[in-house]
């Protein structure tokens, strides 16, 4: 069952959200077609951020006095763009404060301290938040501790190797849903792949379902997966200059097939139009809102 955080929703759940009854919600889509529901394999209905969006925009309408067929049609005919989470800036704040005291811990090489931590947080915002404001302003202080010399290379492995496993705790469940499929790997030689787990669980936020190939993939072995997922989207990440590169052949043979885009620091607009694929960029977040554009 789809949770009230999912993407997707059952109508109980959409009914509870919008204070409309079931009954006439689906008197609305049969009459008006204002919503407009996916299907599980075993063909029950489940609803989507927009099919919300567009009820509230009907209601709207309907408290200023517009006729339902009319309300029906505006909020039908509107265009809307399911946004990343935004937190209240309280909760940014408390945010800051919880990743410099992870940050101490895990430089005392404390993990438990550092997952109560976690555990606080993982109660009180939504995934988005925690890789928007937790995990990648981390990732960007644990590396650059380790470039000036204020932390050795077992600490920055050690925060390293805990921000990765809790980034993919935070991924179970990506796979599931309705929504468009996305097929992610690291090139081959490319062991960084952090970022792409958190582009992964941004656009898991907001309908996507991910297949995860992980770090140093050939081009090759990414052709065969597509083959069997068949993705709308296959996406690349490279942080390495030239990781890309050495691939770009077999990369552009697969983005001829499976519609493909890359991003990362080790890539470019320029790398992206040799192997025929979109440019993602920003930070992984952004990059995942970009593709609702």
């Amino acid at each position: 069952m789809v949770g009230p955080g999912a993407s997707w929703m059952p109508i109980g759940e959409l009914s509870r959200r919008v204070g409309v009854s079931s009954d006439l919600l689906r008197k609305w889509e049969r009459r008006y077609g204002i919503l407009r529901p996916g299907r599980t394999s075993g063909n029950h209905r489940l609803y989507s951020k927009v099919d919300e969006a567009r009820v509230r925009l009907m209601l709207d309408h309907l408290r200023e006095g517009v006729p339902p067929a009319q309300a029906a049609e505006l909020a039908a005919a509107a265009r809307f763009r399911i946004a990343t989470d935004t937190a209240p800036n309280v909760m940014l704040d408390h945010v800051v404060l919880a990743r410099q005291r992870m940050l101490e811990a895990l430089q005392r090489y404390d993990e438990s301290a550092a997952d109560q931590i976690l555990e606080k947080l993982i109660a009180r915002v939504a995934p988005t938040t925690l890789v928007r404001d937790l995990f990648l302003p981390l990732m960007r202080t644990v590396g650059e501790r380790w470039a000036e010399g204020l932390a050795s290379v077992a600490q920055e492995h050690f925060a390293t190797g805990f921000i990765h496993t809790r980034l993919l705790t935070l991924a179970r469940g990506w796979d599931h849903g309705l929504g468009p499929r996305a097929l992610l790997a690291c090139p081959s030689g490319e062991q960084h792949s952090l970022g792409l787990i958190a582009f992964g669980i941004a656009l898991h936020q907001v309908g996507w379902r991910v297949t995860y190939l992980g770090p140093d993939t050939p081009a090759a072995m990414v052709g065969e997966a597509a083959g069997a997922v068949k993705p709308r989207l296959t996406v690349m990440a490279a942080v390495m200059p030239g990781s890309l590169d050495r691939d770009a052949d077999a990369l552009a043979a697969v983005g001829r097939r499976w519609a493909m885009a890359v991003g990362g620091a080790g890539t470019s607009p320029d790398l992206a139009r040799r192997v025929g694929a979109r440019h993602l960029a920003g930070d992984p977040v952004s990059a995942a809102r970009e593709l609702l554009e």
